[in-house]
C-alpha cells in the first residue's frame, strides 16, 4: 500500500528536520547562581559600570593577552618600587598619595568617561566579558570565604594541624621579615599580585597548589607512619 501512494516506508520513517535547530557551536549555556551571588553580580556590575572600559582593557593585559604583558607589569612595578626607594617616603605618605590618586580618578573618570567611551562602542561581546569579569571577582571571594571558613574549622576538627600550619607560617613570616627589606618584601608581595590573575589565567597557580597539595600530603603519610612505627617498637 505504501507504494501504491508513491511513498516508501523508508522515506516517511523520519519526518523531523535539524535545520530548525541551531548547530551545537552556537547554542550558549548560563549557570544559574544562588539569588545571593546574583545580587552580589548586580551591585558590583553597577558599581563598577563607570570604570567598565578601563576594566576590560587592563583585564586583557592581567590575563597577559599578548606576551608582552607579564614583561610589562613587572617593569611597572619595578619603575614605580624604584621611585619609592629613591625618594624614600613614610608610609604614611605612600597610602595618602595612593589614596589622592585613586580619588581623583574616581572624581574625573564619570565626568570625562561619556566622552572618552561613546554608548554605542559599547557592544554585546564587550557586556559578556564584563559580566563574566564581575562573576569571577564574586566567585573568588566566595572560594576564599570557604578557604578560611574551613581553614577555621580545622581549629576544632584538627588541632594539632591547625596549630602546626599557623606555627610554621608565623615562624616563617618572622624570619623573612627580619632576613629582607621591608621595601623589597613589598615589592615582591605586590609584583605577585599584579601576576596572579594571569598565572591564574593559564593554570600555573594550579600546577603549584597540587604539587605543594601533594608535597604536604607525603609529608604528613610519612610523619603518621614514622609515629606508627615507633608506637610498635
Amino acid at each position: 500500500m505504501a507504494d501504491q501512494a508513491g511513498d516508501s516506508p523508508s522515506e516517511n520513517k523520519y519526518t523531523h528536520s535539524f535545520e530548525t535547530e541551531p548547530p551545537y557551536e552556537t547554542r550558549e549555556y548560563k549557570f544559574t547562581y544562588p539569588s545571593i551571588m546574583e545580587a552580589q553580580i548586580r551591585k558590583l556590575k553597577h558599581g563598577l559600570e563607570n570604570w567598565r572600559e578601563i576594566i576590560l582593557e587592563a583585564k586583557r593585559v592581567f590575563v597577559w593577552e599578548k606576551q608582552w604583558h607579564p614583561t610589562a607589569i613587572i617593569g611597572g612595578s619595578t619603575i614605580l618600587f624604584t621611585f619609592l626607594w629613591l625618594l624614600e617616603p613614610s608610609i604614611l605618605t605612600v597610602f595618602s598619595v595612593f589614596g589622592l590618586v585613586l580619588t581623583i580618578f574616581d572624581y574625573l573618570i564619570p565626568s570625562i568617561g561619556g566622552s572618552m567611551f561613546k554608548p554605542e562602542m559599547w557592544t554585546a561581546r564587550k557586556e559578556q566579558e564584563y559580566e563574566e569579569f564581575c562573576t569571577n571577582v564574586i566567585l573568588y571571594k566566595a572560594r576564599l570565604e570557604l578557604s578560611w571558613a574551613r581553614f577555621y574549622k580545622m581549629k576544632s576538627t584538627n588541632r594539632k594541624m591547625y596549630f602546626l600550619l599557623i606555627t610554621i607560617t608565623l615562624s616563617a613570616l618572622a624570619w623573612i621579615g627580619c632576613t629582607f627589606n621591608n621595601l623589597f618584601l613589598s615589592y615582591v608581595l605586590v609584583t605577585f599580585l599584579l601576576l596572579f590573575p594571569g598565572m591564574e589565567h593559564n593554570g600555573a597557580i594550579r600546577k603549584w597548589s597540587e604539587y605543594i597539595s601533594t608535597y604536604f600530603m607525603e609529608l604528613m603519610r610519612q610523619t603518621k607512619s614514622k609515629a606508627d612505627q615507633e608506637k610498635n617498637d
